[in-house]
């Protein structure tokens, strides 16, 4: 029965401290009109929510809104990149994260890979 107990605490403290999206990530989004983009997406944890930027060729964009829903591990932000709003959408799966980044009803592919 002990052991049973301490297996149970184990996960639970495993769990909880799985990696969620904090930290640097590889990204690339393809297939859009001015054509690729790659570079690393910096997630923050706030006070109160989470934060984030892309750099890339040199370049910082700052997300007006990110969010992170641990129950669902998925990830939502908006940002203007040259005057046009983008939405962002993706999927945490472990070091992972997969969606879209989408404008005016265009979608396109959204990859990033945490940095080690």
């Amino acid at each position: 029965m002990k052991k049973g107990f301490l297996y149970l605490g184990f996960f639970v403290l495993v769990t909880s401290c799985a990696p969620g999206p904090i930290g640097a990530w590889n990204y690339s989004v393809t297939g859009t009109p001015q054509g690729d983009y790659a570079g690393v997406m910096t997630i923050s944890k706030k006070d109160k929510g989470y934060s984030a930027k892309l750099m890339s060729a040199g370049t910082e964009t700052t997300f007006n809104k990110f969010s992170y829903m641990k129950a669902t591990k998925k990830t939502e932000g908006e940002f203007d990149f040259s005057g046009t709003q983008i939405l962002f959408s993706a999927q945490l799966n472990k070091d992972q994260l997969k969606g879209t980044m989408s404008t005016s009803g265009l979608e396109f592919p959204f990859n990033a890979t945490r940095k080690k």
